[in-house]
Parts: C-alpha cells; structure tokens; sequence
C-alpha cells in the first residue's frame, strides 16, 4: 500500500486500456488473453492491452502481429509499473496457477479493478463483480466475456470499482496488519 499509493481512475476514453504485468508465457494465460482480444476486435469492442514483462516463450512475432494490428502495446521488462497501472482502466491475469499473485495486489492497492483467474492465489484478490471480474481458468470464452462485462460497465461504475477494489486490498492484505497478526499468532504459539 505505501509502495502502490492508490491512484485516481484515469479519465475515460473511447479505449479501454487494459493491463497485463507478468511473464509472458503460456501458463499466464496468454493464450487465451490474446484469442480474447481477437473476439473483442471481432465484435465491434474498442480495447488495448499494454504488456509488461519478459516474454518468457516463443511469443514476440504474434505480440507485433498484435501490436500492428492496433490491439495491443508491448513495453517489455519494466523496473517501475506503476505509470502502467495509472493509465489502465482494469487489471487482466488469466493465469492457470499462481502463489499470491503480487501483481495483483499492487493494481488493486492503486485502484484499478481486477479481471483474473478463479484459481486460489488470485481469487482472493478479488470480490467477483465488486472489485473486479472472476473467470475460468483456461478458457477462452469465460475471459471474453468478463472483458465485455467490464466494458459494458458505465464509467462511474468502472470507478466505484476500483476504490473498492483498493479498500478490499487495503483491509485484507495490508503487510502491517498481516505482520501483527502472524506475530500475534506465534506469540500465542509459543
């Protein structure tokens, strides 16, 4: 929370700008966020994706294929995210697997909602359809359509979300208040 103050919502566009910070790899869910952004393009929906991060696997020729085409914007490996999560209107991690996905909290304590797996170490990130969208892992059609659902949203909606978005992430995952209570707890162990 100190290092990823909250942030305000950015202003709203004709584009929503989403976000992807992580290894670019298949276990991310790139694959099914790239085929995602081919159906919102086939549908008429005006949406970029910016990606941070390194691309882990055989990735660079379609991202610029993507990136030609309008559809998304790669930055590579950044030491600072956060001027990336400022701009974003939302947060997008379709991963299969993860521990507690870091990238997540730190979208979340700037307030931007969030659009993720429903895995454990992402799901707990995210109240579905209050702070954010919860989709399938692994499937492509489940990722589209929370991407068209926060789209739809009005931008005052999208906003609300975000705040609430930062407080859940402020009241659930504050590194103070986690600390204090595992010391609180193996105190009483001992």
């Amino acid at each position: 929370l100190s290092d990823f103050p909250y942030s305000e919502y950015p202003e709203e566009r004709s584009t929503t700008r989403f976000l992807f910070v992580g290894r670019v790899m298949k276990e991310k869910g790139m694959e099914e966020l790239l085929a995602a952004l081919e159906l919102l393009d086939e549908a008429g929906y005006n949406a970029r994706l910016d990606i941070v991060g390194w691309c882990e696997e055989d990735y660079e020729k379609r991202l610029a294929d993507f990136q030609e085409q309008g559809l998304l914007e790669f930055h590579g490996f950044q030491t600072d995210v956060k001027p990336f999560i400022r701009s974003a209107h939302a947060f997008v991690l379709p991963s299969y697997h993860e521990g507690m996905a870091n990238t997540l909290l730190e979208a979340a304590a700037m307030g931007r909602p969030l659009i993720t797996s429903a895995i454990h170490g992402c799901m707990e990130a995210v109240i579905d359809g209050e702070t954010g969208f919860l989709c399938t892992v692994q499937d492509t059609d489940s990722l589209t359509k929370q991407l068209q659902r926060f789209i739809d949203l009005p931008y005052e909606q999208k906003r609300q979300m975000g705040k609430k978005s930062h407080e859940h992430v402020a009241k659930c995952f504050d590194k103070r208040k986690v600390v204090e209570e595992t010391v609180g707890v193996l105190y009483g162990i001992i």
